[in-house]
């Protein structure tokens, strides 16, 4: 399954429902910031497949609230119109070879490897630059929130596996 496929369907329906006026709940958009996190991280690492549950359970969050929000303002062909969208992209296979789309950050060294990482409730800004220091990473705020985690291949793989891990901790208790 590309949980990315389905991500990004979903995040198409909240444009337009946007377009429409429609207010989209936090809690909706909250799960969509969170499902795209363990995305990230789950594609960094593959090898942690017990973070596929919490990816499927936050995209069915968004999902089922965003359909019950449409029907309720559009009726049910707008609706159908979505839920088939949403079901081919769910069945959509994962592509053998992913092009990486690297993005040019000013200001980092072509040599460093990077990761963006999103402050939420499970994942503290505060205990994400701790493991930075403590891994001997650089890191920065961004102006979108993000904060902006570098330095070499080894070090960031190494922190994606842990940020992994404190999330999959935090999620159980």
């Amino acid at each position: 399954m590309e949980y990315g496929q389905w991500w990004k369907t979903l995040e198409s329906l909240i444009a337009e429902l946007k377009k429409k006026q429609v207010q989209i709940p936090d809690e909706v958009m909250k799960s969509l910031r969170s499902a795209k996190t363990m995305i990230k991280v789950y594609e960094a690492d593959q090898s942690h497949w017990e973070s596929l549950p919490t990816i499927e359970n936050y995209l069915f969050i968004v999902e089922s609230g965003l359909i019950n929000l449409a029907g309720e303002k559009f009726g049910q062909a707008f609706t159908e119109r979505w839920v088939e969208r949403l079901e081919k992209a769910r069945k959509e296979e994962e592509p053998k070879s992913k092009a990486s789309a690297s993005q040019f950050i000013p200001g980092l060294p072509k040599t460093d490897h990077w990761v963006r990482v999103l402050p939420s409730e499970d994942i503290l800004k505060e205990n994400v630059e701790k493991l930075a220091e403590e891994l001997g990473l650089s890191h920065r705020m961004q102006q979108d929130g993000h904060i902006l985690v570098y330095g070499s291949t080894e070090k960031v793989k190494n922190f994606v596996k842990k940020m992994a891990e404190k999330c999959r901790g935090t999620r159980k208790k």
